[in-house]
């Protein structure tokens, strides 16, 4: 049976912040993606059917592209979409460090507030993935803890950090 990946986090922000942080682009190129990386917003539709298609910075390297498909939006409850690497047009591409990545996986965000508290809980999983691919995405967990876990640690200090 399929496993999603799932990370979980608490903000001690309303879901308003917190919803904003995630929907707005000035917001989100300053806290979406790996860490030691600078996201640049190319195009953001928060739509079913819309994308957000953004360009990766890192030093010393060439710039590598993401893009969201959004499938699904309930404003301040819930996201979901198939994020993939892209190219500078938005197309889908295969990830730079392996042909065995899955081209696209689902991400499944959840929202919800109690207290003046937002929690954040976000799933993952390969759709339209071949056995290998699952097997990639299956044995790559550590390494997605680590990196939505820095994302989500970026946007705890963009959340702490002035408002815009």
């Amino acid at each position: 049976m399929k496993q999603a990946f799932t990370i979980t986090r608490q903000y001690p922000q309303p879901l308003a912040t917190v919803w904003q942080a995630w929907t707005e682009a000035e917001r989100l190129q300053q806290w979406w993606g790996p860490q030691g990386c600078k996201v640049e917003v190319k195009r953001l539709e928060l739509r079913p059917g819309g994308f957000f298609h953004y360009a990766m910075h890192f030093a010393g390297a060439p710039v590598m592209w993401g893009r969201f498909n959004y499938r699904e939006i309930v404003p301040q409850q819930r996201i979901v979409w198939l994020n993939s690497f892209a190219n500078e047009h938005c197309g889908i591409e295969r990830a730079p460090f392996s042909p065995a990545c899955p081209l696209e996986i689902e991400n499944t965000v959840v929202f919800s507030e109690q207290d003046g508290v937002t929690t954040v809980s976000l799933s993952a999983i390969p759709f339209g993935e071949t056995a290998p691919e699952y097997q990639f995405f299956d044995e790559l967990r550590p390494s997605l803890q680590q990196g939505y876990g820095g994302t989500f640690d970026q946007l705890e200090a963009h959340l702490r950090g002035p408002a815009l």
